[in-house]
């Protein structure tokens, strides 16, 4: 793997002298660090290693950034922000910020590869980031941070890596991300229903959950899912929401201890404790009538509009819904996801890389550190986008208070549903560390769409599932052979 980078054996020296640019402009007297949030206040240049005088950033040869992303239009509007904010700070680095829409993005992203017009860095799903990384398609990640005068390893979450081995990161978590329950506070007062709890060790039992969920479920004639005399086929409220997806789905699948792929390269979904937790998701559909189908889903334009707009009461969905939702002044807050054996917060994000045919790595590299490192880009974190990937954003209270406080975007619960118990309990998603992801995934959740119209158990479906996937299955990256 080390021979990727060769021919980038100049990297080393030049991102040390960028790095002495930076610091020696910043006059914080913080042993050199500049943070991102502050511009280049001089124009003095700073001393070489070797004693010379670097270039200022007028002296720089101009360079223009291909940079991709998806998201809603509020994500749109504050990455074109972010990145306007990081021109500021390096005024000689254009970045071209080409926002796709994330059911189009892996396929506009294989176009652009395949017709060798390549991002230099971008966000990319797991299930496209895992089959590019073997073909050797991104930057070492770790290379760039251990010759980075700013940036350690452990100044970020441990699990935020997408890592083909120990010493080879091809992707960054873009953000820590995660999932918990959002819920329109309106809905449950006039249910006069208790709002669900945002520290874990009083999560309720799915139980309970499904006992709220029937009394926010409210058909035409006014009767909630509770009542004898309920129409199931004319819901006009339901209590909950939730996407079929990997993440939702393996969210649940964690709760009651299952696995998707064990450590010793077996099928988890097939075990009882993964098929107990699918079979409850699907019951909420099928059986207890509090959630709407994924064809039921498809007249809804997304979770926080289904909030928004009182379609539904709950919403089982991740994180970066608080943009949207805190944008659009909804009375929300956020509780932690209902426990099976116990109520734990899975980790989950695309991952942010540097494509290797970048003929600009340092500058790259610079705008990846820009948007990790809240300081530069904190409309993203303190808009509800994102939290951070760096520890120290979530342990001290000078820096927490920057982004997760007296906000729109961060109700009361916040904290200790997601931000706390993120940093305390979570664990990653199998986009992490599962070998294969790709074909794994796309044949484990084809074979789920009978499960959530009610045509199979998830006992059955997963059988099925079992046969055509063990062949797919290659193991993890965070198991050595």
């Amino acid at each position: 793997m080390i021979a990727r980078f060769k021919g980038r054996s100049a990297f080393t020296a030049l991102l040390l002298s960028l790095t002495l640019v930076v610091a020696g402009c910043s006059g914080t007297g913080n042993g050199g660090t500049t943070p991102a949030s502050e511009g280049a206040s001089s124009q003095q240049p700073a001393e070489s290693p070797k004693g010379e005088a670097s270039a200022t950033p007028e002296e720089k040869e101009p360079v223009t950034l291909k940079f991709t992303f998806w998201g809603s239009p509020q994500e749109k509007s504050a990455m074109e922000q972010a990145t306007k904010s990081f021109t500021e700070k390096y005024p000689w680095i254009k970045v071209n910020a080409i926002h796709i829409p994330e059911a189009d993005y892996d396929a506009k992203i294989t176009a652009m590869v395949a017709g060798n017009d390549s991002p230099d860095l971008g966000y990319m799903h797991g299930e496209l980031a895992d089959p590019w990384q073997k073909e050797g398609k991104f930057v070492n990640l770790f290379e760039l941070l251990d010759n980075d005068g700013e940036l350690k390893r452990d100044d970020f979450l441990d699990y935020i890596w997408f890592k083909s081995s120990e010493d080879f990161a091809y992707g960054i978590s873009t953000a820590g991300e995660t999932f918990g329950l959002f819920y329109n506070k309106d809905m449950f007062d006039q249910a006069n229903a208790a709002y669900p709890p945002s520290k874990p060790e009083e999560a309720w039992t799915w139980d309970e959950f499904v006992d709220v969920a029937k009394k926010l479920t409210i058909d035409k004639n006014g009767k909630n899912a509770s009542e004898a005399d309920f129409d199931p086929k004319n819901i006009r409220q339901y209590g909950v929401s939730f996407e079929t997806w990997h993440g939702p789905v393996q969210a649940t699948v964690i709760n009651n201890e299952g696995e998707w792929i064990t450590k010793d390269g077996k099928f988890g979904f097939s075990q009882p404790e993964a098929t107990e937790a699918i079979q409850r998701l699907a019951d909420l559909i099928n059986v207890h009538h509090v959630a709407p189908s994924p064809v039921q889903m498809k007249s809804i334009p997304s979770q926080a509009v289904a909030l928004q707009s009182k379609l539904v009461a709950m919403s089982m969905h991740g994180q970066w819904i608080n943009l949207d939702l805190g944008a659009a002044g909804v009375n929300y807050d956020i509780g932690v996801l209902p426990k099976m054996k116990r109520s734990v917060p899975m980790g989950i994000s695309g991952a942010s890389v540097i494509y290797q045919s970048t003929k600009h790595l340092e500058e790259a590299w610079l705008l990846t550190k820009f948007l990790e490192n809240p300081e530069g880009s904190i409309d993203l974190y303190k808009g509800g986008l994102w939290m951070p990937t760096m520890t120290k954003w979530y342990t001290d209270p000078e820096l927490v208070a920057k982004w997760a406080e007296n906000n729109p975007a961060h109700p009361a619960g916040f904290k200790d549903a997601m931000m706390n118990n993120l940093l305390q309990n979570g664990v990653p998603n199998g986009s992490y560390y599962i070998k294969n992801f790709s074909k794994v995934n796309a044949i484990t959740f084809s074979g789920m769409d009978e499960v959530w119209l009610g045509r199979k158990t998830a006992v059955e479906a997963m059988k099925e599932v079992e046969a055509k996937v063990q062949p797919e299955i290659q193991g993890r990256y965070d198991v050595s052979e």
